[in-house]
């Protein structure tokens, strides 16, 4: 039969609408994508309760899962803690015997644990709570770590080791980045397996079990019902070890309608699963999980591509090298992220810009410091050169003179020059030209004054030198302060009422960043009427001139055929000044 003229033009209209660029279907596109939302919200509005009343159960029963399971986990917990802790320090018992004897004292000190021991990568333990060594190899302990070294929980009977069930903790030993051993601990299985005490009668579970991620059970709360007669067909234990908590509903062997809460007690190791009798509103239907799924499977897709690809990624590494930056001043190679964007790849070329700026700017500060710290350690060269050579010319003239008074007067000048001479010696053969020791630069000027050769061959000298920092502005006056005592105490001393000369010399650092000079000489006794201060001359005026340059006063006492000198001042902090740089 042949087809009309209007028949075939009705048919092309209707293949013309209904074809990939066709009004009626781009029509129907655009309005079935703007209705989705509201059929969505629509199931959303019919299963609201349903779904609630669902939530609330789950969570419910975890939450009791896992409170009924937290003894098990805080012994567990306890054990891996004391696991890792003594996998610190039990290397060091080298001797086995010593090694047993630590371990057993823990034991006996804890009542909790049946053996602590060491076992080496070839599996013997050779350092444990026991006398002998064990061979562990063959074990799954052993074996599990031999494939990878992870904490590991398992349950096994061994008479070596404890003559009933126990459990079995083994946190490997890893240094870098080979097992060198593991520690493992043997907990009696009665100790955690007790009855469930912490949940009221009427919400204990039917079953609770806690198992190990192999799927091997550890613990069972009523060991009279077999596990076998409550789990639904397929439910496999090694399956149900993943990071998050999940309850199921499904029937038992029997029919009965039960559900299934898996919650994580130790992460990775131990796992806790309770069976409980199913509640009216545990149900999951489908129609109204389709729309959780799809939200979820679109808030996902959107969330990983729109905010992790385009930003976070990129921010995250242009963190990572500022921190690189922070850390070793290693800039960001350039052009490392082609599908950046063009806001972040304009802030990462600010970071490289400002980033080889600051090397710049420190590394012309770094030879700004190093120039000025040469051209400090010469100009205290020089100097000390100069002194010196005026010492010479000094001594030169002495030996012309024949003036014993002027030759004291230029003795007791000389004695101040190369007193500044040591000074500045010290500071240009201190690595820090900051920073003087004064310990060191006073036992120099004490060994060139008493090694003179006016000094009496039976004078003893005691140093009581504390190491202290000084900066050159107090490490000058204190130098030349010591000088003029030292030089006074060696023309004073005299034998005390034993018969001895001698002189010291002490620094100290005292509290509240005080430091105290006490330089002390042998004198004879003198009475009352003339227990002052040892006159008034060139060298006790300079000795309070520069006791004032340091800071702090400066007190002389006469007393039980002691002479004394004392200064106290307070240590000045290096402060840092940008105008200097």
């Amino acid at each position: 039969m042949t087809q009309s003229i209007g028949e075939r033009d009705r048919a092309a209209r209707a293949g013309g609408w209904f074809s990939a660029h066709g009004l009626v279907l781009r029509v129907v596109a655009f309005l079935t994508i703007a209705l989705m939302p509201i059929g969505l919200i629509a199931i959303y509005q019919t299963a609201e309760f349903q779904r609630e009343t669902l939530r609330r159960s789950e969570l419910s029963l975890l939450a009791l899962t896992a409170q009924a399971g937290a003894p098990v986990e805080q012994t567990i917990e306890r054990a891996f803690g004391v696991a890792e802790a003594l996998g610190v320090v039990i290397d060091e018992l080298d001797d086995p015997a010593s090694c047993s004897a630590y371990l057993n004292r823990y034991i006996e000190g804890r009542k909790l644990y049946a053996m602590i021991g060491l076992v080496d990568p070839d599996g013997i333990m050779r350092c444990s709570s026991r006398a002998d060594s064990l061979d562990m190899r063959g074990t799954r302990i052993w074996e599990q770590m031999d494939i990878a070294p992870n904490a590991i929980v398992t349950l096994s009977q061994r008479p070596e080791i404890a003559e009933e069930p126990v459990i079995n903790v083994a946190s490997p030993i890893v240094e870098d980045g080979a097992l060198v051993g593991y520690v493992q601990l043997a907990i009696p299985q009665r100790r955690i397996a007790s009855p469930v005490t912490t949940l009221q009668a009427e919400r204990q579970p039917m079953q609770l079990v806690t198992y190990n991620e192999l799927g091997e059970i550890l613990t069972i709360q009523n060991p009279d019902r077999p596990l076998e007669t409550l789990l639904p067909e397929g439910f496999d234990l090694a399956s149900k070890t993943g990071l998050r908590a999940t309850a199921t509903a499904a029937r038992s062997p029997s029919g009965e309608r039960l559900v299934y809460a898996v919650t994580p007690l130790v992460t990775g190791a131990v796992f806790a699963l309770g069976v409980w009798p199913a509640s009216e509103g545990f149900a999951s239907p489908l129609l109204p999980s389709l729309f959780p799924v799809l939200m979820w499977a679109a808030s996902l897709l959107v969330a990983y591509y729109a905010i992790h690809r385009l930003v976070i990624r990129h921010v995250s590494r242009l963190g990572r090298s500022m921190r690189r930056f922070g850390a070793n001043r290693q800039l960001p190679p350039r052009g490392s992220a082609s599908d950046m964007s063009r806001e972040l790849r304009e802030i990462e070329g600010e970071f490289v810009q400002m980033a080889g700026n600051i090397l710049q700017d420190e590394a012309r500060l770094e030879d700004q410091l190093r120039e000025r710290g040469i051209l400090l350690k010469e100009v205290h060269h020089r100097v000390k050169n100069n002194l010196q050579l005026i010492s010479s010319i000094m001594s030169m003239q002495m030996r012309r003179t024949r003036d014993a008074t002027t030759r004291e007067i230029l003795s007791r000048l000389q004695d101040r020059v190369l007193g500044l001479a040591t000074i500045h010696r010290t500071l240009y053969e201190s690595e820090d030209v900051g920073r003087v020791n004064a310990a060191r630069l006073l036992r120099e000027i004490v060994a060139q004054q008493s090694g003179g050769a006016g000094t009496r061959a039976d004078l003893a000298v005691k140093l009581d030198l504390e190491d202290l920092e000084l900066l050159p502005d107090q490490a000058v006056p204190l130098s030349l302060l010591t000088s003029e005592a030292l030089a006074n105490a060696l023309a004073n001393a005299a034998p005390d009422a034993e018969g001895a000369v001698w002189i010291s010399v002490a620094l100290r650092r005292e509290e509240n960043g005080m430091a105290c000079l006490e330089i002390a000489n042998s004198a004879a006794a003198r009475d009352a009427a003339s227990a002052g201060p040892r006159g008034q001359g060139l060298g006790m005026n300079l000795i309070q001139a520069f006791a004032a340059q340091l800071g702090g006063p400066s007190e002389t006492r006469h007393e039980a055929g002691v002479y004394r000198l004392t200064t106290r001042f307070a240590v000045r902090e290096m402060q840092y000044d940008p105008q200097d740089y």
